[in-house]
């Protein structure tokens, strides 16, 4: 924690979902690399096969990593936080022009906008030691 300023309650909740994000997505692609789920039973997975497992993996890594910094404020996990929120809107808007799937792609649009918005406010800024 920067300057020995308190975790923010959403911080806290953000690192928490992140952490059980990257653990499910860990899960995932464990189970996917195993071939424990197969393409028969799972014909949505037809593409995504062991480099696919192996990508979830590195992610579901990734997502714990973050999620400790989130938790301990590391400095550059809010630089990274914000970065990755940006990015995640981008892809959700290529998917919805693209796809046209809009109602599945709203809901990460909102939830990372709410994301930076957190992030900006003072006392978050402060408990990552970025103000």
């Amino acid at each position: 924690m920067a300057n020995g300023a308190s975790r923010p309650i959403l911080i806290t909740i953000i690192a928490i979902l992140e952490f059980l994000a990257g653990i499910l997505a860990l899960i995932a692609g464990i189970v996917i690399v195993a071939g424990v789920i197969t393409t028969a039973d799972v014909p949505e997975l037809a593409n995504l096969g062991s480099l696919g497992g192996g990508a979830m993996i590195v992610l579901g890594l990734i997502a714990i990593v973050i999620a400790g910094g989130f938790w301990n404020g590391w400095k550059i996990m809010w630089y990274l936080g914000f970065i990755f929120s940006i990015i995640s809107i981008i892809f959700s808007i290529y998917t919805i022009v693209t796809t046209g799937t809009f109602a599945a792609e709203i809901i990460p649009i909102i939830i990372n906008l709410i994301i930076i918005f957190y992030l900006t406010r003072q006392g978050v800024k402060e408990f990552f030691g970025v103000a």
